[in-house]
């Protein structure tokens, strides 16, 4: 049966935005990169034939329907702690979804000149999708938030590519079939060259498995250095109650309490994102209590903390979302402070134009101010590479401090803001990180979930979402630097090559729109 041309017209748009559903369902989980494959052979099956204004309209409303039900997690947010109404909510994450759906329709823009052939899809399709990512990562503060690579995360073998190339590589590992596929269904080959084609996929996938089996199989941490005990506390402070004034004795009492019943020796304790949510220096009594449980158990206390701070009388006061390395020696000198700000939660962006009355949807009426980079913390036992919460997701930001020599990763968080999809999400990225720079990673969430991961992404142990607990761990150092922390950069200049082979392979024989 014929569908009616008005069907017909809005087929089309109504599939793309479906597989761009489709590709997150679940995401990240076991069946996700069949699930994703499947949505990227459909729309780029879409795409075949259109004018570059239709293709970037249909890979549009893809990303539309995968930035809107991706980022659902921020619902929680905007209406439970932002007081927003659920309709203004509602309106507010598809904006955001229409945002980021932007990368994705210059994608689709760009693909018809790029690939005028179905057999150029390969060769095109992957590197402009990565290249869309790459923009997406750095433009406008970035916002790298479930790029497509991490659908692998179930598949631990082939994450092991992340020592090459990263997260990027992974998404182009995970365009490369969805391409071959559309290609072989639009070329409508003999069955010999799709039963090649099956083969190719599948030795594709052979590949990659037996590279990282081999590189799980000859892992081995560096004996020469003694691992890491390390304990992560999670406080579980609802988000109702951890600004709360009433509640930071409470606050500190359960820290502290948790903190002395860790089983000795402890070589480092790990609070959460702002586990303290007072100013060190204006509660002198709160902050020796955490001295002196840090000589007690012998071992420094690392915790998130705001801090405030001027360069003179005259100038104005700046506030800071910090880590502090607090010892038995009292100092409150090993400080790393936030440069990667949430933007509308931690900063209002071009505040100078904003309204007086507009305000960031976090506690607090002032915004918080960047601090100098990407930049270790000293310590006796190896320097450690601090990330604090939404820095974690920024895979050349982390690839830039692992290349500063830090011995451990440490991320601390608090995912209480956001709805249970988002800590899973949030996970995957700081597990893959690890992988990627091939350094032990340490994560201490408020409400969960919190895990230590060794330098080739292996749990070794995890604190579920919403319980109050202690986890320890002895942590292996790592021994080996990964291709990707120091060549990584170069990697976006190869995506770039084969666009500008696909481009002159396109010009040499044209295939006429359809």
């Amino acid at each position: 049966m014929k569908l009616p041309e008005k069907a017909q017209r809005l087929l089309p748009a109504l599939l793309s935005f479906l597989a761009g559903a489709l590709s997150v369902v679940d995401f990240p989980a076991t069946l996700t990169p069949f699930a994703v494959t499947a949505a990227l052979t459909l729309l780029l099956i879409l795409l075949t034939g259109r004018s570059a204004r239709q293709g970037a309209w249909l890979s549009f409303l893809f990303g539309l329907g995968h930035f809107t039900f991706g980022f659902s997690w921020l619902l929680t947010s905007l209406q439970q702690f932002g007081a927003i109404e659920p309709p203004l909510a509602i309106l507010m994450l598809l904006a955001l979804a229409a945002l980021m759906a932007l990368y994705p329709a210059l994608c689709g823009a760009v693909l018809p000149t790029l690939a005028a052939r179905p057999t150029l899809l390969p060769l095109a399709a992957p590197a402009l999708w990565v290249v869309s990512e790459w923009l997406r990562s750095h433009l406008f503060t970035g916002f790298a938030w479930n790029l497509i690579g991490y659908g692998w995360h179930e598949w631990e073998n082939i994450l092991q590519m992340a020592d090459l190339g990263g997260i990027y590589l992974l998404s182009w590992l995970m365009l490369l079939p969805a391409s071959l596929l559309a290609s072989l269904w639009l070329r409508r080959p003999p069955v010999r060259r799709i039963a090649l084609g099956g083969a190719a996929l599948l030795l594709l996938l052979t590949t990659l498995s037996g590279y990282g089996h081999w590189r799980l199989s000859a892992a081995s941490p560096d004996n020469s250095v003694a691992p890491l005990r390390v304990a992560i506390v999670q406080g579980n402070i609802p988000q109702q109650l951890k600004w709360a004034t009433s509640q930071q004795q409470e606050t500190l009492e359960r820290y502290l309490r948790l903190t002395l019943s860790i089983p000795r020796p402890v070589d480092l304790v790990v609070w959460p994102e702002t586990a303290m949510s007072f100013f060190f220096r204006a509660k002198p009594d709160y902050l020796q209590r955490i001295f002196q449980t840090s000589r007690e158990i012998r071992a420094p206390i690392l915790t998130g903390a705001p801090a405030i701070d001027r360069s003179s009388d005259e100038e104005p006061w700046h506030y800071f979302n910090s880590l502090f390395l607090l010892d038995e020696y009292g100092s409150l000198d090993q400080r790393y402070d936030k440069h990667h700000l949430v933007p509308f939660g931690e900063f209002i962006p071009l505040r100078q134009f904003a309204p007086p009355t507009f305000r960031k949807f976090t506690e607090g009426t002032e915004d918080f101010s960047s601090g100098p980079g990407p930049v270790p913390l000293t310590w006796a036992k190896g320097n450690i590479g601090p990330l604090i919460c939404y820095e974690a997701i920024f895979p050349d930001e982390v690839r830039a401090l692992a290349g500063t020599g830090v011995k451990w990763l440490v991320n601390i968080t608090n995912d209480g803001w956001f709805g249970p999809s988002a800590k899973p999400q949030h996970l995957a990225m700081v597990r893959l990180r690890a992988i990627e720079n091939r350094l032990p990673m340490i994560r201490a969430a408020n409400t969960g979930i919190s895990a230590v991961f060794d330098a080739w992404g292996r749990e070794l142990g995890r604190i579920g979402p919403d319980q109050t607990d202690i986890l320890l761990v002895d942590l292996p150092a790592s021994r080996t630097e990964s291709l990707y922390t120091r060549f990584g950069g170069w990697w976006l200049a190869l995506w770039l090559l084969l666009l500008l082979i696909a481009y002159q392979r396109s010009r040499i024989q044209p295939e006429p729109t359809q």
